[in-house]
């Protein structure tokens, strides 16, 4: 995963995809990376005690940002909670918190979490726009396109990329395919290699039955690599329909090396 550089509250946040697959994107906490354990702040006379405790939270929730893209899921939990028994509006805390708790496979405690910095006070946008997408991953398209909604209001606050993204592909699995289009392509207009739009795209021509597009998007999706099976299966398919059985065949052969133990079905959503 990868943080941009930023303030810790308020500024612009960092939207990254999870790696290795076609789930949608999450908006992380837009915290500056530090590069060594010190404390960064030398404490001043002139500061109050509240300037104090808020760059001490501060460098706490840098510090499990850094954990939590190192892979060390058990002090970034630890740095997280820390802040929340100082602030327990903390969204940043909570976002960290939701997004150890996904790579950890937790999908029903990462929901919570994501819900809890949705609905705090100081919430906006990026907190709006990730509980979305969990419930979109959590079979609740219908509902998730409201809260992206209330994201996508505010489009100089977020990634509208990759939000815009994640709505189309929230507007597909919920049937709404002429919205998913829109929102998919203003997508891609933006960003043309954004994984999410393109494996959405791909899906869309597929379900249409219109293969010559299909197979572009699947392409240009396959091209960025972290492949799914049900990408390779849908593009085995693809091939197929269009004729191309040696495509076809090397498409089910990678599925085969790859998810040994996948069904080879082609899903269109």
């Amino acid at each position: 995963m990868r943080w941009r550089d930023g303030a810790l509250t308020g500024g612009m946040p960092a939207l990254a995809l999870l790696a290795g697959c076609d789930r949608l994107t999450f908006v992380k906490p837009n915290l500056k990376k530090v590069k060594t354990e010190q404390v960064r702040h030398l404490p001043d006379v002139r500061d109050s005690a509240a300037d104090r405790q808020r760059m001490a939270q501060s460098d706490a929730l840098q510090l499990a940002g850094n954990r939590l893209q190192g892979g060390d899921l058990d002090a970034a939990e630890q740095g997280a909670k820390k802040v929340l028994g100082e602030d327990a509006g903390n969204t940043s805390a909570m976002t960290i918190l939701a997004l150890v708790e996904q790579r950890r496979g937790n999908v029903a405690n990462a929901g919570t979490w994501f819900k809890r910095a949705s609905e705090q006070k100081g919430s906006g946008p990026a907190e709006w726009g990730n509980y979305g997408a969990w419930l979109c991953e959590a079979n609740k398209p219908a509902e998730s396109l409201q809260w992206l909604d209330r994201s996508l209001a505010y489009p100089d606050a977020i990634d509208l990329a990759g939000m815009r993204a994640n709505a189309g592909k929230c507007a597909l699995r919920a049937g709404q395919s002429v919205r998913a289009e829109r929102d998919l392509r203003a997508a891609l207009q933006q960003a043309p290699a954004n994984a999410v739009a393109l494996d959405g795209m791909a899906q869309l021509m597929f379900v249409r039955d219109r293969m010559l597009e299909a197979r572009a998007f699947s392409e240009r999706r396959l091209a960025l690599g972290a492949a799914t099976a049900d990408m390779l299966s849908r593009a085995a398919e693809i091939e197929t329909r269009l004729g191309d059985q040696a495509a076809a065949s090397r498409y089910r052969q990678r599925l085969a090396q790859d998810f040994p133990n996948a069904t080879p079905n082609a899903r269109g959503n």
